[in-house]
């Protein structure tokens, strides 16, 4: 068995709150890296169609593909991160990150755009499981909903001044560039990873005990199980579908078609809805943690999430500060979303914290998984004819029929949300 010398243990632990801070800080960072490299191809979604002729139904498939990947592995990424620590499982993650946005960018086909894909994808399913799991180990439990909020708002942050910078760079010179770029960013990001993080200590003595797998498995099992876990998942997916249809893929066209806005302005307008993320996630998180009422919070964001978004599909010549401020606030309320990640995490045992963030991130991103693909459907069944540049255009209203996923999908958190509240429960699911 490994051991650890109690004096070097005690060291380290006693430096845990400004060693646990850096280290899970360093996590969140690459959520940021990653999430950029998700909702890139949304702000550069006409020259990727143009360069590879390619209609909505077809684009919007090849950038589900991330999803594909994303939501299924989410499995075993909580179990891995749980069984052997997340340090090494993110630093494989950063590569294969890395390895993708190569590929997508030297890609002369659909089929090598379709590798590079998923490689992002896979790589990317580790980020917010493995950044959450550290937190689990190193930080306070009542700081769960706060550090949720941050790492979220982290990720916005490179979705928000990401896009715009995004957009400049394909306007002056290529797509290709973007990824190209943001190859080389990932390699000096794994260069630094590999040299700060760190698994917790007392963590590393449980990986070398091999009873924890069937333990692990055993506990996953009940997650499953849990329709108070799936209610929770469902709500995340409900509220994060802003982002996952919306900001990631299909905010820019919908702007520029029912707005008419151009694609610059459509830019700067979708970055709110991520401005909106990155300002209310750590403080919906932080009033969370304040109130110990998870359920109002959710209730009130998923209220918010309806008004906004009705607004945003019924008006239709706004100005752009009106559509600047529907935008950030419909940002602003679905980033509630964040709280279902400290539910998840309240409702088991430190050991499976991993497994339930993985759990509670594979039922949000269903979300993506379906409706960007099943959107782009939509969109090709309505067209009527139109015809720019070669490839399929489609009109405002249509774009505002398939956003009326938005609403429902409000509706349905605040539904589950209420419901969950009338029932509340202390009960934990561990080993």
């Amino acid at each position: 068995m490994v051991t650890t010398s109690p004096r070097k243990s005690s060291s380290i632990i006693s430096k845990t709150p400004v060693i646990g801070w850096v280290i899970c800080g360093l996590a969140a960072v690459f959520y940021c890296y990653e999430y950029l490299l998700r909702m890139a191809p949304g702000e550069m979604a006409e020259p990727i169609r143009q360069a590879f002729q390619l209609d909505a139904t077809s684009f919007g498939v090849v950038i589900s593909l991330y999803y594909m990947i994303y939501t299924p592995i989410q499995v075993v990424v909580g179990v891995t991160c749980d069984l052997y620590g997340p340090r090494r499982v993110l630093l494989f993650a950063v590569l294969m990150c890395v390895v993708g946005s190569w590929v997508f960018a030297s890609a002369h086909s659909v089929e090598m755009l379709s590798v590079g894909r998923l490689l992002i994808g896979f790589g990317s399913a580790f980020a917010f499981v493995g950044a959450m799991k550290l937190a689990a180990v190193w930080l306070p439990a009542s700081r769960s909903a706060l550090f949720a909020g941050l790492i979220t708002a982290l990720g916005m942050a490179g979705g928000m001044f990401g896009g715009i910078i995004i957009e400049k760079i394909v306007r002056n010179h290529s797509w290709q560039l973007n990824f190209y770029m943001a190859a080389g960013a990932g390699i000096l990001l794994l260069i630094i990873m590999a040299a700060i993080l760190r698994d917790h200590p007392e963590a590393k003595r449980q990986q070398v005990n091999k009873s924890v797998y069937k333990q692990t498995f055993v506990g996953l099992g009940k997650i499953f199980k849990s329709r108070r876990m799936w209610a929770i998942g469902i709500i995340g997916c409900m509220l994060y579908l802003s982002l996952s249809v919306f900001a990631e893929l299909w905010g820019n066209s919908f702007i520029e078609r029912a707005y008419g806005f151009s694609t610059s302005q459509a830019a700067s307008i979708t970055s709110l809805v991520f401005a909106g993320w990155l300002i209310g996630a750590p403080l919906m998180g932080l009033i969370s943690d304040a109130l110990l009422n998870r359920y109002l919070s959710l209730i009130v964001g998923s209220i918010g999430t309806l008004v906004v978004s009705i607004c945003a599909l019924l008006i239709s010549h706004p100005s752009f500060a009106l559509a600047a401020t529907l935008f950030f606030l419909l940002g602003l309320f679905s980033s509630n979303e964040v709280t279902c990640f400290a539910l998840g995490r309240e409702f088991v045992s430190k050991e499976l914290a991993g497994s339930a963030a993985a759990f509670v991130n594979l039922v949000v991103m269903v979300g993506g998984l379906v409706c960007q693909p099943l959107i782009g459907k939509l969109l090709d069944y309505l067209w009527s004819g139109g015809i720019e540049h070669g490839i399929r255009t489609y009109s405002g209203d249509h774009f505002r029929l398939v956003m009326l996923v938005l609403p429902v999908g409000a509706l349905v958190a605040g539904g589950l949300s209420y419901m969950l509240s009338k029932t509340q429960r202390k009960h934990s699911i561990s080993f």
